[in-house]
């Protein structure tokens, strides 16, 4: 038995309950990939997210993304975007998805993408898939940002003023 082809398409609205479902389920989503939340910047960003499954099937994958002109960005109303992936996303499987997707940009006439990672302390289950992708494929770092992070049961004791 052969693995039906990955296929990406753009989302529409009425999938938007199952895109939520799909980001509360996953390895590496978070709030800030809801569709309620992405909203917010709806009149500044012209919406270009992506959904990569197999043909007729399975979701293994979305990207929430804007355009601009020819450039994607993953995504500029969001502090960090990138793949949002299924539990079962595999290495192997996640390059498949990272080419799949190319070609589908490029036939859409895109010829840059500004891909920004989801950083691993909101992963649930953390993985790398996507950097190791972006390596593979000759991506070339033009930006970092610094994250701090105060866990609650960490938290140290404020100081008195």
């Amino acid at each position: 038995m052969s693995r039906r082809p990955l296929e990406v398409r753009a989302f529409s609205p009425e999938l938007g309950e199952r895109w939520d479902a799909f980001v509360r389920a996953s390895k590496n989503g978070t709030f800030l990939f809801e569709r309620g939340f992405m909203g917010y910047h709806a009149d500044r960003f012209a919406d270009h997210s992506l959904i990569v499954g197999r043909a007729g099937g399975e979701w293994l994958a979305l990207l929430p993304a804007h355009r601009r002109g020819a450039r994607v960005e993953t995504h500029g109303g969001l502090s960090y975007g990138g793949f949002v992936v299924g539990e079962r996303m595999t290495t192997p499987l996640m390059l498949e998805v990272f080419a799949t997707t190319e070609r589908f940009l490029a036939a859409q006439g895109a010829t840059e993408v500004l891909y920004k990672t989801v950083p691993h302390v909101y992963h649930r289950l953390p993985a790398e898939e996507d950097r190791y992708a972006l390596f593979r494929a000759g991506a070339a770092l033009v930006r970092r940002d610094v994250l701090s992070v105060i866990e609650p049961a960490q938290r140290p004791r404020m100081q008195d003023r």
